[in-house]
């Protein structure tokens, strides 16, 4: 990606905060269960996560699944927070460093590598926190794999769901 996009993704990072009517309609789309993971996160990546939910439901999306996994997409970065420094590292170099890590525990990491691999893990890590919150078996995969290429054209419909989910993503 250009780098003056993450500039403008950092910008709108540092300001970012969800409003009440947001949270409500995160709600609405959510399980008591699921709304805590919710709230879990932090206020920028809520907002993102609510850009992405306004983003499918533009598009005509409505699978509870997908509008719920827009706003959990994300959600395995809370069970590491990192400052908002180390976030646009994990960002920034991501896509051009093979993370090895091979182990999901908190403490496998430390210091600048830690950003990347919560970069990494947070996808698996996000599904492990939608099942013991009772989410459905297909909104943890569509977290767990919101990352993974998939096939064009998708083959599945949840390799359809995958796609829409990550083409909001994007543009969020």
């Amino acid at each position: 990606m250009r780098a003056g996009y993450r500039v403008g993704q950092f910008l709108q990072a540092v300001r970012a905060r969800p409003e009440v009517g947001d949270l409500a309609q995160a709600l609405k789309h959510l399980d008591p269960p699921l709304f805590r993971l919710f709230l879990q996160m932090s206020p920028d990546e809520q907002a993102h996560s609510l850009r992405v939910l306004h983003l499918l439901l533009a598009e005509g999306q409505d699978d509870p699944d997908l509008l719920a996994a827009a706003l959990l997409h994300d959600v395995g970065k809370s069970r590491m927070g990192l400052r908002l420094w180390e976030r646009v590292l994990a960002t920034l170099l991501g896509p051009f460093v093979q993370h090895r890590e091979k182990s999901g525990r908190k403490e496998a990491s430390s210091g600048w590598t830690r950003a990347l691999a919560v970069a990494s893990l947070h996808p698996a890590w996000g599904a492990e926190l939608i099942e013991a919150a009772g989410g459905s078996q297909q909104l943890q995969e569509l977290v767990r794999r919101h990352q993974d290429p998939i096939r064009r054209p998708p083959a599945t419909r949840l390799e359809s769901l995958l796609h829409a989910l990550q083409q909001a993503d994007e543009r969020s």
